[in-house]
């Protein structure tokens, strides 16, 4: 896989918001993603495992069969909110979803939870 593609995203997104936390939590997690289809509607779901997340973006372990419009909202198990996400890029059965907004340091927190492994930005 093309690391670097990631990692370039990760720079450009701190360079662009350099008070913002761009650290990487790995949760395993797993996410629905819900297409949005024609006129915002809802056709359909596809279940997904969410492997890293952070404040911007996320990676995310989705079937390489399944063809998912460029823009989606992402649903990580155990929440109740759906998060607007575009895709940056795919190889093979890892996407990278950028989100459409920042998300708050709370909710990120009860998402990643205290017991969290963090990493380094790719």
């Amino acid at each position: 896989m093309a690391l670097h593609i990631f990692k370039d995203f990760h720079e450009r997104l701190q360079l662009q918001n350099p008070k913002r936390s761009f650290r990487l939590h790995r949760i395993d997690r797993p996410g629905l993603i819900i297409p949005v289809g024609h006129h915002l509607s809802i056709a359909t779901q596809y279940h997904c495992l969410i492997e890293r997340v952070s404040c911007a973006a996320a990676m995310l372990n989705v079937n390489p069969r399944i063809e998912l419009p460029r823009n989606f909202f992402l649903v990580i198990l155990g929440s109740s909110e759906e998060i607007g996400a575009t895709e940056v890029s795919r190889e093979g059965d890892h996407l990278l979803a950028k989100f459409n907004m920042f998300l708050d340091a709370g909710f990120l927190h009860s998402i990643v939870g205290t017991a969290s492994l963090e990493i380094e930005p790719l």
